[in-house]
């Protein structure tokens, strides 16, 4: 079986892909991973075969942009980005796929139900958080609508439909004019038909998001992945130290793509100031920090979450599902302060599940103090362990894997 991985996004959002590809390789199967070209060295490291979906200058344009981190501007954002590579990633896609071979995609890959409805090639979906699956049921928390968290199903019903009505406006038209060259009909409300209608593999265990009588029919929960590239890293010596030289610090992330976390790192500092705890910095974009950091504080561009997380007495960040997920399996009780996208309906279930708590993006230090110092307290580190306990990435990635290849038998 050729299993061919597509997705687009930060190392969240490719992480898993990877990890089960991981997996069906070594069950005998040859894979290919269809991304961002800047992860290639990625893709050749586990012994996949590789195909850029976008070059790292596509990839940059996104992720560097400011609107990609404003909810109010990032679907516009988006859009004319995806739309224009379209064509482009179908006929890339349309080659890679075989007789045998099977596409396990990113919803928002759109030429992978294209590929699937032109050659009858098994597609599955998979969604790596519940916070972007429509229900009336049950909704997502999404920025600026806290007002409809006790609307009633019919009214919920209702946003649904506008929301399909947008995202037709945004692309409706692109994909169908693709749809039509390609001898397919026209669709209306995509967001409806985003996901695969064969099967849907939820990267997420049940007590993280319940399932719903209003989600797709086809999905199957396997719980987090926890992947986080495979490569074995270690804590770098001198951070490792850093760690151990006192008190536990509190570690800081927004998301391997944030390129103006500015703001976002000197609330940080204060916060750190305020409560008397040293801090670590997480970001690749060190121009972004002052040039002088207090001696309390230290700055690194990466280090393994899996390794960092439990040398820390909390971890805050932008309420991505990877880092979500990896706070729960290493037992740290974390701090969300979403940005965009389903970032806020993560942070909302972190608070739920009693690990942590969420704030606004752009909360002050004294803001992220106040909310940090309740974390800190040993009642919460318990109940981060009991949620740690249930946590088994090695279980779910092979859970994963089965269901792509019963994809091929059936």
């Amino acid at each position: 079986m050729h299993v061919v991985l597509v997705s687009v996004g930060t190392d969240g959002d490719i992480f898993p892909y990877v990890g089960v590809g991981t997996v069906l390789r070594s069950r005998g199967h040859s894979v290919t991973l269809a991304a961002s070209e800047t992860y290639e060295p990625l893709a050749r490291h586990h012994g996949f075969q590789f195909q850029a979906l976008i070059s790292a200058e596509e990839n940059n344009e996104l992720f560097g942009h400011p609107d990609f981190w404003n909810p109010r501007k990032a679907a516009f954002l988006c859009a004319r980005w995806g739309r224009r590579f379209l064509r482009r990633q179908y006929e890339m896609l349309s080659a890679l796929a075989t007789t045998d071979s099977v596409l396990v995609a990113n919803p928002g890959v759109f030429a992978a139900s294209l590929v699937h409805e032109k050659f009858g090639v098994p597609w599955t979906s998979l969604v790596l958080q519940p916070g972007i699956i429509p229900s009336s049921l049950a909704p997502p928390v999404m920025p600026g609508l806290t007002f409809l968290s006790k609307a009633p199903r019919p009214v919920w019903k209702l946003f649904w439909r506008w929301l399909d009505w947008f995202g037709d406006m945004l692309v409706g038209r692109d994909l169908n004019e693709l749809r039509c060259s390609l001898g397919l009909k026209p669709m209306r409300r995509i967001f409806q038909n985003w996901l695969s209608r064969q099967l849907v593999i939820g990267m997420f265990p049940d007590w993280y998001g319940a399932p719903q009588a209003d989600w797709p029919s086809p999905m199957r929960l396997v719980g987090f992945p926890v992947f986080d590239g495979g490569l074995n890293q270690e804590l770098a010596p001198e951070l490792g130290q850093f760690c151990r030289a006192g008190e536990p610090p509190v570690a800081f992330t927004f998301g391997t793509g944030m390129a103006h976390p500015s703001a976002l790192f000197r609330s940080a500092i204060q916060a750190c100031e305020i409560l008397g705890r040293r801090g670590i910095l997480m970001t690749k974009y060190r121009d972004q920090l002052p040039e002088i950091l207090p001696s309390s504080i230290r700055h690194c561009s990466f280090a393994p979450f899996r390794r960092l997380f439990p040398e820390c007495a909390a971890v805050v960040h932008h309420g991505g599902i990877g880092t979500v997920s990896q706070a729960l399996a290493t037992g740290v009780p974390q701090l969300a302060q979403p940005l965009c996208f389903d970032q806020f309906d993560n942070g909302a279930r972190v608070r739920l599940l009693g690990v942590g708590d969420c704030l606004p993006g752009a909360s002050s230090g004294k803001q992220i103090a106040k909310a940090l110092s309740p974390l800190l307290r040993a009642e919460v580190r318990t109940t981060c362990s009991r949620w740690q306990s249930r946590v088994d990435g090695t279980t779910s990635l092979n859970h994963a894997a089965k269901l792509i290849e019963s994809m091929i038998v059936s």
